[in-house]
């Protein structure tokens, strides 16, 4: 039997375990690790960058340099969009630079181009975002682009987005305040037009799924349930003449607190139109706040209020069934999305009473994420941080393996039966596990979304002695043990229960799901 003091403890397998005010002041002086290792590689700028311009209608997003840059970015992005929206396709092409183009320059290939796209497709925007390549040899995209720009019909917009010249974050933020340069000024006669209207900002994933009830779209009802309107979506399916009017809008509401921000706070800059943000709308108390701040610069703060009532009645007699039931109950939120974890923390602690735990928040992202952190903090929530070596293992993609062993080694001092794990499906500790990413029937946002995730919380402590099925155990997880949605149950059953629940499984009836 080994000795006690050579057996490794809890406390040996974590880095931090404190407030996210903690660990935000260590990283800021930086007496903790903050770069990202090769096992937790991100998007480069290019990409980022290229995700927000395939969210604007009619454009053609030119990308200067090899012809693989484009490749990904059409398979990733355009294509998917237009898959899930029924949109039409709109290319996503390159200027194809060869070997030699890269010795001795592109420019030549990139006039070419943009005279064959401007002919061929007609676009309203040509968006000549350079790749690593490109800016490495320091071809003149702006001269070019100044050059033609008579010539054409399309506006020409240049987008220094090469992948090495700045971290993924950095894509989105530049493209943000790159596409100002579209907008129009405000007139007297434009802001009358559009003083009942608002902006959602900060929108990346292009159009709206057609299926589905997306949280955007919970959004827009919110903000048409108060009499007002939706002008444009930015940059998720918008148009060049919605970017020209949008800065005339009574109020640009910010979609991800981050990213809305970066366009937000660059339109109140250059044309002085207000911002209303918050975290990611989980929840009842960041919706709230959320529609408030907007009816404020509406004018409409009777109308807000009525549609509060309104949506809280249409939930109230089951919420206020399921809510003592969560009250106390620990979740642990898995932290590779800051963005979400945090704003899942806020709807956990403020709406459902319940202890969060915020599981492999990379210490980066208390640098990357500054914006939604100092929010946070300044509504007076401070979440629970916890990060184990795993966390920051270099390069091993066994690593997740290792983070979930700490994971449950920590879990050894809560009661099992009163914790739940908020994470991705592939995920499986030995207790009830909620995958928001799975929720068919969305959505995810406002008074809707918040019952919708207390009954997913509550239905995954209920039926967390259910065995997953053991055909899809056989086919999608490894031998070991692991967890399935509730799809692979029977019928009646997957019927009965939320689709985002998942169970923790080899447990008889009746017992406790650490056993």
């Amino acid at each position: 039997m080994p000795n006690s003091e050579s057996t490794p403890s809890v406390a040996d397998h974590v880095v931090f375990h404190g407030p996210l005010s903690e660990l935000y002041q260590l990283a800021r002086a930086g007496k903790i690790p903050t770069a990202l290792q090769g096992s937790h590689t991100r998007p480069c700028k290019f990409w980022t960058a290229s995700k927000i311009l395939s969210g604007i209608r009619n454009t053609i997003l030119l990308t200067h340099g090899p012809s693989g840059c484009a490749f990904g970015v059409k398979q990733a992005y355009k294509l998917t969009n237009s898959r899930n929206s029924a949109s039409p396709y709109e290319p996503v092409l390159s200027t194809n630079l060869k070997q030699s183009q890269i010795i001795y320059g592109g420019e030549h290939q990139l006039k070419g181009a943009i005279l064959e796209v401007d002919a061929k497709y007609k676009p309203d925007v040509i968006f000549v975002a350079t790749s690593c390549a490109t800016g490495i040899i320091g071809d003149n995209v702006d001269a070019v682009a100044k050059q033609l720009q008579s010539k054409v019909s399309a506006r020409i917009l240049p987008i220094h987005c090469e992948g090495f010249a700045g971290e993924y974050r950095s894509g989105f933020d530049l493209v943000f305040r790159e596409i100002t340069k579209l907008m129009d000024a405000p007139t007297p006669e434009s802001k009358a037009e559009l003083a009942d209207a608002v902006n959602i900002v900060g929108a990346k994933m292009g159009p709206e799924r057609t299926e589905i009830d997306t949280d955007v779209k919970e959004l827009v009802r919110l903000i048409e349930g108060m009499g007002a309107r939706i002008h444009s979506v930015i940059a998720g399916n918008c148009s060049l003449e919605e970017l020209r009017k949008a800065p005339s809008a009574a109020v640009n509401c910010a979609l991800c607190l981050d990213l809305g921000y970066a366009i937000g706070s660059a339109m109140q800059e250059a044309f002085g139109t207000p911002l209303n943000f918050t975290i990611l709308p989980y929840g009842i108390a960041a919706t709230e706040h959320w529609i408030r701040g907007a009816a404020k610069h509406l004018g409409k703060e009777a109308e807000a209020q009525q549609l509060i009532d309104r949506e809280y009645e249409a939930i109230r007699e089951q919420w206020e069934v399921i809510k003592p039931q969560l009250e106390g109950k620990t979740a642990i939120v898995e932290g590779h999305d800051a963005i979400k974890a945090l704003s899942i923390a806020h709807m956990l602690e403020r709406d459902f009473g319940m202890r969060a735990i915020i599981f492999n928040f990379h210490p980066w992202s208390a640098e990357a994420r500054e914006t939604s952190i100092d929010y946070l903090l300044a509504t007076g929530l401070d979440p629970e941080i916890l990060i184990t070596k795993g966390t920051l293992k270099l390069g091993k993609y066994e690593s997740m393996e290792q983070t979930e062993a700490e994971l449950l080694e920590f879990l050894g001092g809560l009661d099992p039966k009163e914790t739940v794990y908020f994470g991705p499906s592939l995920s499986f500790p030995s207790i009830p596990l909620v995958d928001l990413n799975a929720i068919l029937n969305r959505p995810r946002f406002g008074y809707r979304g918040a019952l919708k995730v207390a009954r997913c919380i509550k239905s995954a402590l209920d039926y967390a002695f259910r065995p997953r099925s053991a055909m899809a155990k056989r086919i999608v997880f490894p031998k070991s043990s692991g967890l399935v949605s509730v799809q692979s149950l029977t019928g009646k059953l997957a019927q009965e229960v939320p689709d985002c629940t998942m169970y923790a499984g080899q447990r008889r009836k009746g017992a406790c799901s650490m056993n």
